[in-house]
């Protein structure tokens, strides 16, 4: 089979799909956030890009795919905000919700979109976005502001590890472990309790992947009979 470097974002096909001229002012849309590559547009003006915003609710199948103008730069990769534009709220209300920094300080964003691209992609799985009126009367569709996001932390990427795992890091807990699955008592369940412990005392773990490892390890016991 050729890998032909596609790369699937689930089924949409039977998805109601809105836009941004579909959005009034007041509404709350949420759901998986995708953003996509930039283009220049079509009618070819000078430094004048554009970008998708995709948000996807699978609960609801439901898409709303919002297009967002911009200047960018090749030279640099960056794209230009200015304080009140679409842009400009959306990256800003993103940056409130995941960084905490205050509202509307800059005057203005340039931002790297391959940066930003890539870190919304990869680490931010869901947003809840609200349509707010922009401050120019003359603009024909809302603005995008993000309410609240969900950001991918070291410890839920690393909660997932499993006692086996965390075996692989103390010899200690590697032998217990394989002696409590062999029913031998040379190690006890104690021991390995008081070894996972100091690893997180020590900081070589963290405390969802310990409460996670002593609740596998009394599955283990139980099964066990031990």
């Amino acid at each position: 089979m050729l890998d032909l470097g596609i790369i699937g974002r689930g089924k949409t096909e039977d998805y109601q799909t809105k836009f941004l001229n579909d959005l009034v002012s007041g509404e709350e849309i949420s759901g998986e956030i995708y953003i996509s590559e930039i283009k220049k547009r079509e009618l070819g003006e000078t430094g004048s890009y554009e970008f998708y915003v995709t948000i996807t609710n699978h609960e609801y199948k439901k898409e709303w795919v919002c297009k967002l103008g911009t200047s960018y730069y090749p030279e640099t990769g960056n794209i230009y905000g200015k304080k009140g534009g679409r842009v400009y709220i959306f990256i800003d209300s993103l940056n409130h919700v995941l960084n905490n920094k205050p509202r509307n300080l800059q005057d203005s964003y340039s931002v790297n979109f391959d940066t930003f691209r890539r870190a919304v992609n990869d680490k931010v799985p869901l947003v809840t976005l609200k349509a707010i009126q922009p401050l120019n009367t003359n603009a024909k569709y809302v603005n995008l502001e993000v309410i609240s996001a969900q950001c991918k932390t070291e410890t839920s990427r690393r909660s997932s590890a499993s006692l086996d795992d965390l075996a692989d890091k103390n010899p200690v807990i590697r032998m217990g472990y394989a002696n409590l699955k062999d029913r031998k008592k040379e190690v006890t369940a104690k021991t390995i309790a008081f070894e996972l412990k100091a690893m997180l005392n020590h900081g070589n773990i963290t405390e969802v992947e310990y409460k996670s490892a002593l609740k596998e390890l009394d599955s283990v016991i139980q099964k066990q009979c031990i």
